[in-house]
């Protein structure tokens, strides 16, 4: 730990410094330093310090994620040498979850916006002094779908099929039959139906563990392969197109995005149960096990099935219980759903750069595409503002305040959906959510708030009848209950 500190303070330092381009070899020796530390702390069979102890926070603001991400994309095909300049990108263990964010972004960014330029790796043409990324002449092509509400999944998934793999990479416009706008609201309404119906049990897409908590691939799958390629496609796309999504998926599943094995630590957040008795067979004294009378068989998705089928009916013993439960979480999160998954994985990877998604650990990409629930309320209210006639003290805030205090949790988790067009944290925190409140126009009392989901801005009316309190109450309720804004009407044909 001590040797990792010193190093990273020294790194630290040069780019604080803005020392990264006069003091560059010094700068590459010092990542290959804490290069060669990772690795060792990486070799053993449980990481001697977290991996989140080698983010140098200093990178964010000091190194610019485009400039960076053509450096990477130059060099991609050569070894690195006294030549090569220092890229942080070749070392994303040294990148905190922010810094990986912006240097994702501004893959996708590139990729949706001037792909055609650089479809045969000419990044000469983005100029590496500019602090800012470079904006296209012409508008990019787009990938539009064109949707009926109360069809959404038959008409998503008819519109992927049908669609050329390179047009998953473009930018996304989603619009809907009886609406032809085309706003980014219908992107975000677009990715929260979808996944809720794809999610949930109606759609035979998945199993379910005993308490019905969370999802996993089934090792028979009622439904053909395409359909979890498509799933795939549209997780991918969630993920590019920076919108959190409802994947009541364990751990493993992004685990095995980035190429790291399951663990029993894996089943046992799917199945407690027979993690546990798992645990209980390997603590339990090595001569005793063979009287437990159990084989290498597991009941696993409705059915059972012999975990060595060249000697079934195999004992478990002393010897070889390990071999037992590793194959058992081989089977369960491997081998029983390698058609699948491997379906699933496929159509990510048509949409994300799997070189990048490689940057984030498991837990990592789990925040970001899923979010978090450490809802901080206290922040929330915090990082409000306010616009026009609108102030803190105002008294329709003071008693917009009031009401959103009395709201249960779930109700607060409603206001969120209906602000943001999504009910989870992002990864970054309550801070990174920062709510406007402004005046609803020509509104009067019978007028509910309104949102823009893509501001986080909220639309008050200036409730004045008393008890002010009680109408303020009965409208927000209303507002957050009501089916939200572009999804009243569920019998467009």
């Amino acid at each position: 730990m001590k040797h990792i500190l010193t190093f990273k303070m020294a790194l630290a330092f040069m780019l604080k410094n803005s020392l990264l381009e006069t003091h560059n070899p010094g700068v590459k020796y010092l990542m290959n330093v804490l290069k060669l530390l990772y690795k060792a702390n990486k070799a053993g069979k449980q990481h001697k310090v977290p991996l989140s102890t080698f983010y140098v926070e200093e990178i964010k603001g000091n190194v610019q994620p485009f400039h960076d991400v053509a450096l990477w994309m130059q060099f991609m095909n050569t070894e690195e040498d006294v030549n090569t300049p220092a890229i942080f990108c070749r070392n994303p263990f040294l990148l905190p979850l922010d810094s990986k964010m912006a240097i994702f972004y501004f893959h996708s960014f590139v990729m949706k916006k001037v792909h055609g330029m650089f479809e045969h790796g000419d990044w000469s043409l983005i100029d590496e002094s500019s602090p800012e990324p470079p904006t296209p002449g012409a508008a990019a092509p787009v990938f539009q779908l064109t949707l009926r509400r109360n069809h959404l999944v038959e008409d998503t998934f008819r519109q992927l099929t049908s669609a050329d793999h390179c047009a998953f990479k473009r930018e996304l416009l989603v619009q809907f039959k009886d609406d032809r706008k085309v706003m980014d609201v219908n992107k975000r309404d677009f990715f929260l139906h979808m996944f809720d119906e794809l999610t949930a049990a109606e759609s035979e897409m998945f199993m379910y563990n005993e308490s019905e908590t969370l999802a996993w691939f089934p090792p028979r799958p009622k439904l053909e392969q395409k359909r979890y390629f498509l799933f795939g496609v549209l997780c991918g796309m969630a993920l590019y197109h920076h919108n959190m999504v409802h994947l009541p998926f364990p751990l493993v599943l992004f685990k095995k995005l980035v190429s790291v094995q399951p663990s029993i630590d894996d089943l046992k957040e799917f199945d407690p149960v027979v993690a546990e008795s798992c645990r209980f067979m390997l603590d339990y004294p090595p001569d005793k096990v063979r009287e437990m009378d159990i084989n290498f068989t597991v009941s696993w998705g409705g059915e059972k099935v012999e975990l060595d089928p060249k000697e079934p009916g195999k004992l478990v013993t002393g010897s070889n219980r390990k071999e037992y439960v590793d194959a058992l979480v081989n089977y369960a999160f491997n081998t029983s759903v390698e058609g699948v998954f491997g379906a699933f994985r496929t159509g990510f990877f048509k949409v994300c750069d799997r070189d990048v998604v490689d940057f984030f650990q498991p837990e990592e990409l789990q925040a970001v595409m899923v979010g978090q629930e450490d809802y901080d309320w206290q922040v929330f209210k915090q990082n409000t503002v306010y616009d026009g006639e609108y102030h803190a003290g105002h008294q329709n805030i003071i008693t917009f305040w009031a009401v959103f205090e009395k709201l249960t949790a779930e109700e607060k988790k409603k206001f969120l959906l209906f602000l943001t067009g999504c009910d989870r944290v992002p990864f970054l925190g309550m801070e990174s959510i920062k709510m406007r409140v402004a005046i609803l126009p020509n509104a009067s009392e019978i007028h509910l708030p309104e949102s823009l989901t893509c501001h986080y801005l909220l639309l008050l009316p200036n409730y004045q009848r008393y008890p002010m309190e009680r109408t303020m109450q009965a409208r927000l309720h209303q507002a957050i209950n009501h089916n939200r804004g572009f999804w009243k009407n569920e019998n467009t044909d």
